[in-house]
């Protein structure tokens, strides 16, 4: 029930951009890797995907990098989770065509509890967009001195 490593590492590679937005500067990968602690070869495959997923933008060329293809504000954690692990679901029976050994013919009353669990989830990163958790940062970092 736990999300990869590629949405962490996606996240935080998405939060050092936010921090530089609206400046039309793009960040190089190597920047971003080295400040986030995350592995560059793998990093570089996560902003393909989120670029075409249309979150970031890239810029080519010796001044290029990448950069918010827009607002933080306009971009949700759930988001960063769709484009990088696809649809959240806590169990196989929730998703369509799934391998679960359960008949969906049949009321399950788990099958019920998971799909709150799911939706619970799926609300909170909805809600929670890059631009909040900057800020959260900001903050943290502002109060552990």
């Amino acid at each position: 029930m736990k999300f990869g490593v590629g949405v962490d590492y996606s996240l935080k590679a998405l939060l050092a951009l936010a921090e530089r937005y609206p400046s039309p500067e793009p960040l190089r990968v190597e920047e971003i890797a080295e400040g986030q602690g995350v592995p560059e070869n793998y990093l570089r495959r996560l902003l393909i995907e989120l670029k075409r997923g249309g979150l970031v933008a890239s810029q080519k060329g010796p001044s290029g990098g990448y950069m918010l293809a827009r607002h933080p504000a306009r971009i949700t954690m759930a988001d960063v989770v769709e484009i990088i692990e696809g649809d959240y679901n806590p169990v196989d029976c929730l998703e369509e065509g799934g391998n679960s050994p359960c008949s969906r013919d049949q009321p399950c009353p788990m099958r019920d509890v998971w799909r709150e669990v799911r939706d619970s989830v799926t609300a909170v990163l909805q809600r929670t967009t890059l631009q909040m958790l900057s800020e959260r940062r900001r903050t943290a970092l502002t109060f552990s001195i």
